[in-house]
Order: structure tokens, then sequence, then C-alpha cells
């Protein structure tokens, strides 16, 4: 072997380890996330600054690794076709061809890509220095190549679709990505996600329903006004004349209690009452919000397509909805009491997601929100003391019922 030969091996083994730097640059530069490459920008490394260039102008950095990878890939097989011909005659060309497209394929793309999508981060650091050197001596060549390439697309595909709009889906990986790499903590995270989550949610999925909404009639209210101060554990309570339906304000009972202790003797209650504010029951969550938010207000009556009372919404349901649940001092008794390993005392007015989130479970129904309703779904008529329904691995038991509404349930896992 002359040594023409063995220049000419020395020059195909640094073409293919070029091919390899270029791969894994490619894969390690476009894996690893922004988020991480910020991280690492702001530990003042100076790969890290190239980095974020290269991550800044994408389309240059690809552009300028393939325009690489390509010259080296087209000088490695002329080099090799000249090599095989030499040695091997008129077979050396077909020769050359196989035993390159091998080469390259195992050595120049499939094991630096695979290496780099695993070790994305310090590959990326590592030839972030070499393959930003080679963006500016391609800079003209890249800028006619991308030029040529958008006239392209423009002329078959039309104009690029706008992608700096990120969509929910995108911003819900985006968070949980950020999760992964540390930068999020879990509850950060939650709350994020129930944050987007939450312009699909109507005033009808978190509202107490007016069966369970605690409320006093104005004569009532009127009529012993020490004893609503001792039984009512909310800060402020809708007020209503005649029917629950026509609720004509809301108390505050902390304002109540300095009346009484002033003892005013010609105070009515009425007189305190503060403006009810009326949503319907399918307004979006987050406009509910928007509006109480403006107005400076803590509680909602919902109301129906007819204008009849269905439920309130709080704030502080709306914040529950982001945060999880908030404990006050009068919050003591649990929806959930287990009883042994497979068995629960749950409350039947719990949302059915709540259940599926609290048990880990899939309940869907269609009709109900709360779990007791769906029980009743299973049934299908009205529920009686003892009535036992199962539902997959499950089996629900009524424990009590009081008139037409269940009062207590257990489920039972099997």
């Amino acid at each position: 072997m002359d040594s023409s030969s063995v220049s000419q091996i020395i020059a195909l083994v640094l073409l293919v380890a070029m091919s390899s730097v270029f791969s894994s640059s490619e894969t390690a530069i476009t894996s690893v996330s922004k988020i991480k490459v910020r991280q690492l920008d702001q530990k003042d490394n100076k790969n890290a600054h190239l980095l974020k260039k290269l991550h800044d102008n994408m389309q240059t950095t690809i552009s300028t690794i393939l325009i690489g990878n390509n010259i080296v890939n087209i000088a490695a097989s002329s080099i090799a076709t000249i090599l095989f011909t030499n040695i091997f005659h008129q077979n050396g060309a077909l020769i050359s061809t196989v035993v390159m497209t091998v080469f390259v394929l195992i050595f120049g793309e499939v094991l630096p890509k695979t290496i780099a999508q695993y070790k994305n981060k310090s590959v990326a650091l590592k030839f972030s220095r070499f393959i930003y050197l080679l963006t500016i001596v391609f800079k003209p060549i890249v800028k006619v190549l991308n030029l040529l390439t958008r006239l392209i697309i423009k002329l078959f595909v039309g104009e690029d679709e706008d992608s700096s709009t990120l969509t929910e889906e995108e911003l819900k990986t985006l968070v949980e990505v950020s999760e992964e790499e540390g930068v999020l903590k879990n509850q950060e995270t939650e709350i994020m996600i129930n944050a987007l989550e939450l312009k699909e949610t109507l005033a009808v999925d978190i509202m107490t329903p007016r069966t369970s909404m605690a409320s006093v009639d104005i004569e009532d209210a009127e009529s012993d006004l020490k004893e609503i101060i001792k039984n009512i554990t909310y800060s402020r309570i809708p007020v209503y004349e005649d029917s629950i339906d026509d609720i004509i304000g809301v108390l505050h009972i902390k304002e109540l209690a300095h009346k009484i202790i002033e003892d005013y003797r010609d105070f009515k209650v009425r007189d305190i009452l503060k403006p009810a504010f009326y949503a319907y029951e399918y307004i979006p969550v987050v406009d509910l919000f928007k509006q109480m938010r403006t107005k400076n207000i803590s509680i909602s009556i919902i109301i129906d397509e007819y204008g009849g009372t269905s439920g309130i919404v709080t704030m502080e349901d709306i914040l529950e909805e982001l945060v999880g649940e908030i404990d006050d001092e009068y919050d003591n008794e649990k929806e959930v009491t287990k009883l042994s390993d497979n068995e629960y005392l749950v409350d039947p007015e719990m949302r059915i997601d709540e259940v599926n989130e609290r048990f880990d479970l899939d309940i869907q129904s269609d009709k109900f929100d709360s779990i007791g309703g769906f029980v009743i779904e299973l049934l299908d008529r009205m529920p009686k003391s003892k009535d036992e329904v199962e539902f997959e691995n499950l089996k629900f038991v009524v424990v009590n019922v009081d008139k037409r509404k269940i009062t207590q349930l257990m489920i039972i896992f099997k």
C-alpha cells in the first residue's frame, strides 16, 4: 500500500469523524430544550451562551450543520471511490458505495445520533463553539440557501403558518417538561396545568347546588339574628324572600355581628344586605372570575335558563380549581372516611372528578356531576337505604337516604 492510499484512508477516517460530529451536534442541539438552554446560559457559561445563540437562530444552525455534513460525506464518498478503484479497479466504485453506505450509516449517523440523544446537554455544549464558528463561515451560503428554500415553500405550499403561538397542548407539554427538568415544582406544575384547563370549566361544574347551599329566609333573619350568627359557619350567605329562587341579597355575617353588638334598635337585616351578583350556569369560570374580581365580590348566585337558582360559586371555589382544596377552620368534616383497606365512606355530593382524582378512577357521567348522582344513574330509579350497585371493580352501597336524596354512600373496592 503506497503513501497516497494511506493518506486517503486517514482522510476517510477524519471525514467520517466529522460526519459524526455534525450528526451528533444536530441531534443534541435540536433535542435540548429551550428551558434547559436558558438555565445553562444563566450560569455564565460561554459555551452555553453560544448554544443559546444557535437555539435562537435554529434555521441557520440546521442549515449550517446540513451543509457541513453534506460536504464531508460527499468528500468521503469521492475519496473512497478513488481509493477502492485503485485497489479493486473496475469493481471499485460498487464496493466503495456499499462500504461507505454501511460505514457512514453506522459511524456517521446512527451511533452519534443515539449517543447525542442520551447526552444532548453535554454534546450540545461541547460542539456549540465549533458549530457557531461554522455559522459565521457559511453565513453567505446559508442566507442564499434559506432564501431559495422560502421561495420554493411559498411557491408550492403557500405562506408559512404562524408557529409563534403555542397551543394549549404544547403549553401543557412545556409545563410538564419543565417539571421533569427541575425548573418547576410539582405543586407549581399542578397550578399551571389547572390554569390551562380552567378555561374549559363552566360555573355549573364547580357550583354548590341549590339543595346543598346554605341560605336563609329574610323573615327568619329578621326574627332571630343571634341564632343565625351561632349556626352559620360562612362569612356570607344568600338571603331569599318567599322562595330560594327569589334571592334578594347577600348577608355579610361580620357586618351583622357588628350591628348586633352596636345594638341598633331600628336595625333591619334588609338594610345591610349587599346586592346579589348573578351569573348563568354555562358561563366559563375564567369569565366569572374576571367579573367577580372586577366587582370585588366573593359569591355569585348561579341561575338556570329560566331564572331559577341553580346554586352558588364562591371565589374560594374558583381558587380551589387552581391550587386544590383550601381548608378553613370550619372545614373539619372530611368528604372521605376510610373504614378499611377497601371500604370508604364518601360524601354523595363529592364531585365525580374529585372521586376520580382521590381514588385514581375513571368514572364518567353525562347526566350527573356528583358521585351520588352517578349512583342514581346506575340504579336507574330513586335510591333506597341499603341499595347496592356494582360498576367495574367497585360496589356502591347507599348507607342512608333522606327523602329522595342520598346522604351517606359507601364505596367498596372488590
